[in-house]
């Protein structure tokens, strides 16, 4: 009887810690897109194009979080209240006079964050981009679609040969691409890229989400929140599916 009784108790305090949200390994957005990330010891945030990181001094889930960044050698810290905290939703309010102006407050001054997670729906993702090899020129055609359907093609332009490897995005992977492309706004981001170097005029890239179509020609600048993580996470996926030694970077949006 006492085994059960521990046994029900280990149960039942594990669907509670489990049921309890959490304000970390969120993106939370507020209203006019502002794209908050918390973290274990940083918090991340995004307005259009710009970019603020600060240090997490202290956090209590349910309670309050304090965010600290240097200015000019002083530091400046910030103490939120945590006034409503769901796996959905989340609501802070200042301390005194808000020195980072996390988002636009609403009449209580106060600021609502969505789930980002449970709002970004993507659809597909298509990349063409080609690099020189030795002597060749090597197109790579990427599509990955909401579906778990992956298909790259690696043709080298001069031979005319092509290779097609359309084995499935696993789980895993697709989940961190979601969590990556859902983790900043690249509404924002201006479509037509500078063409300040060659290998900008082989790229483009296109994005579908939520209702929208994202279109990138050249060296666009993607959001520094985002960036490498995304950047890194197709590398690594095209290496890993075709075994292709792929160039340490894409052109289209890093400059």
């Amino acid at each position: 009887m006492k085994h059960l009784i521990f046994l029900s108790t280990l149960i039942l305090f594990y669907f509670i810690t489990c049921s309890q949200p959490k304000i970390d390994k969120i993106t939370w957005v507020g209203q006019n897109n502002e794209y908050l990330n918390i973290g274990k010891e940083k918090a991340i945030l995004q307005k259009g194009m710009e970019y603020q990181e600060f240090k997490i001094s202290k956090i209590e889930k349910n309670d309050f979080i304090i965010l600290s960044k240097k200015d000019n050698k002083e530091k400046l810290e910030q103490k939120y209240n945590i006034v409503h905290l769901t796996n959905d939703t989340l609501i802070l309010s200042p301390n005194g006079a808000d020195f980072f102006e996390l988002c636009q407050p609403n009449e209580k001054n106060q600021y609502i964050f969505v789930n980002n997670m449970l709002n970004y729906k993507f659809v597909e993702l298509y990349l063409e981009y080609s690099f020189k090899a030795r002597y060749d020129t090597i197109r790579i055609v990427l599509y990955i679609d909401s579906t778990k359907k992956s298909r790259i093609v690696i043709k080298d332009e001069y031979f005319d040969e092509a290779k097609v490897y359309t084995s499935p995005i696993l789980d895993y992977e697709y989940e961190s691409l979601v969590k990556i492309l859902s983790s900043c706004d690249i509404s924002c981001i201006p479509e037509e890229g500078e063409m300040i170097e060659e290998v900008c005029q082989n790229s483009f890239l296109e994005i579908r989400y939520n209702d929208q179509i994202k279109i990138f020609k050249g060296c666009a600048r993607f959001p520094a929140n985002c960036n490498a993580k995304f950047s890194n996470f197709l590398l690594d996926y095209i290496f890993k599916k075709t075994g292709l030694d792929a160039p340490k970077r894409f052109g289209f949006w890093v400059y």
